[in-house]
């Protein structure tokens, strides 16, 4: 891998508890993609790489079994470990769609100009998702996640244009 000291990891998981005796490992995604386990070839866990022998999902977690982990000494101090790889290795997403650590931290902005806020936190509903964006005040507002209210999305500049709706 090229981009080991590109410094862009990014947290997919964590592993949560042996699985058995042969060194698989229970993983929580922590992703709003969890079927991207099924694809992942390499794993990196507090600083060393894992070829990724095989991952299945099971109940709300995936089982990995990574090559060198073959029993449950080995497996039993990766426990607690957060799971990264690097944002390069993310699966690509359909054109307009982001994902969440492209989205936190990005300024908001009006259709009018003016700078709303940051946003800080992405609220899943069940419809569409909620966007909280803290304003300069310290206020949170919410904006729901739809065509017409976000505009457009610029993860390079760091920012997103919105339409506020009217009560604001």
């Amino acid at each position: 891998m090229n981009d080991m000291n590109s410094g862009k990891w990014i947290t997919v998981g964590r592993i949560v508890a042996p699985h058995g005796v042969r060194g698989d490992l229970r993983v929580l995604p922590e992703t709003e993609r969890p079927a991207m386990f099924k694809k992942l070839k390499k794993l990196f866990l507090g600083g060393r790489t894992y070829d990724v022998r095989s991952s299945r999902p099971h109940k709300n977690v995936y089982i990995i079994h990574l090559a060198g982990v073959e029993d449950r000494n080995g497996a039993e101090p990766l426990v607690g470990t957060p799971v990264e790889i690097p944002v390069a290795e993310l699966p690509k997403l359909p054109e307009g769609e982001y994902y969440y650590f492209q989205l936190i931290g990005l300024t908001v902005v009006s259709d009018t100009g003016d700078t709303v806020g940051t946003l800080t936190e992405i609220i899943e509903t069940g419809a569409n998702n909620v966007y909280a964006v803290k304003t300069a005040e310290g206020k949170e507002i919410y904006l729901p996640a739809i065509p017409s209210c976000v505009l457009s999305v610029q993860p390079e500049e760091k920012t997103m244009t919105v339409h506020l709706p009217e009560w604001e």
